[in-house]
């Protein structure tokens, strides 16, 4: 079985690309589990290797899915699962309307073509988003509520999943889709997108640096730590066409937390330095954002298939900090 996960060196990348080769096989198109030979690391930038317990094959590619030279690469020899991650966030998105859409949709558009030209169908899996909600929304948001986007990444994520319904429905590709939280924790350093606003909330004092949090303490988000989301995906793809019924799309059940709940989970850890202080600075056109998200996310159709949330944010807290001092002990070896 080879394996491609497209924007493998970001952040659910890294831990799916790990996830995979640590589990070391798949449902093919018989639901037969079989092993991964070569497991495919695309990007524009090179995504570092991965833990590699099973000793797979992995090839790192670097280039342009818009490329079709590029694309000829990733496809040489045929592929039989497609992870599609690579995205340019919301507020990039926003600011640069050309890129987010070459990135968001022709590229998939790209990949779903060529998943249609090969003999055999692909299972692709896609990581759609919250933000394809948006607008009135009911306090708790399922898999039927009407997708209304106010956003241009949340838009090109609903017009994505209605794609991949199309081409499954054709029989071009067995495609299914995750619509997922604010994934948590972000090693790293701080970017602009909002998801790592919201990161930085923990990330930051926990790393003995001091943060402005931009919204209001009471502000309800929906989140997932990165190791639920990694295994969500895989199970995901592992599930037969057949429970998916009319649509190919499920939200990840989420855990609901407040900002001052985020804030409040930090009392009682140790770090290796003192601890940084969190501020109040509101910022408006952020807290309109993320004020339209849904606030509790569910999907009856994940849960009775044993896809679940995480049970408390503290173990959200725990996988980062388990993470960072890997990071540091490798950094030291």
């Amino acid at each position: 079985m080879r394996v491609v996960i497209t924007g493998a060196a970001g952040f659910i990348g890294r831990h799916l690309s790990a996830a995979l080769l640590a589990r070391g096989r798949l449902c093919d198109a018989r639901q037969q589990a079989v092993p991964i030979d070569e497991l495919v690391l695309v990007d524009r930038t090179a995504a570092p290797a991965p833990p590699n317990p099973k000793a797979t094959s992995v090839s790192i590619l670097t280039g342009d899915l818009c490329d079709a030279g590029f694309l000829d690469r990733v496809f040489a020899g045929g592929v039989d699962s497609v992870f599609a991650l690579a995205a340019t966030l919301t507020s990039e998105a926003e600011t640069e309307f050309a890129k987010g859409l070459a990135v968001n949709v022709h590229a998939v558009m790209r990949l779903l073509e060529a998943c249609r030209a090969q003999p055999h169908a692909a299972r692709m899996v896609f990581a759609s988003s919250i933000a394809a909600f948006g607008g009135p929304l009911p306090e708790v948001v399922d898999d039927t509520v009407a997708r209304t986007p106010q956003t241009s990444y949340g838009t090109h994520k609903a017009i994505v999943e209605l794609l991949l319904h199309d081409y499954a429905r054709h029989g071009f590709v067995d495609a299914r889709a995750l619509r997922l939280p604010v994934v948590l924790i972000r090693p790293g350093a701080p970017n602009p997108s909002v998801s790592d606003r919201l990161a930085a909330i923990v990330r930051e004092p926990l790393l003995g640096r001091d943060v402005a949090c931009p919204l209001a303490p009471d502000t309800l988000v929906p989140v997932a730590s990165v190791t639920r989301v990694a295994g969500a995906l895989l199970d995901v793809h592992d599930l037969p066409g057949s429970v998916f019924g009319h649509t190919r799309t499920m939200n990840l059940p989420s855990l609901t937390v407040s900002v001052a709940d985020m804030v409040d989970s930090l009392r009682g850890y140790a770090t290796p330095r003192p601890m940084g202080r969190v501020t109040w600075e509101p910022d408006a056109k952020l807290q309109a954002v993320v004020s339209g998200w849904p606030r509790r996310f569910v999907s009856q159709r994940a849960t009775q298939l044993g896809i679940a949330s995480d049970a408390r944010f503290e173990e959200i807290i725990d996988a980062f900090v388990r993470e960072e001092q890997s990071i540091s002990a490798g950094r030291s070896a």
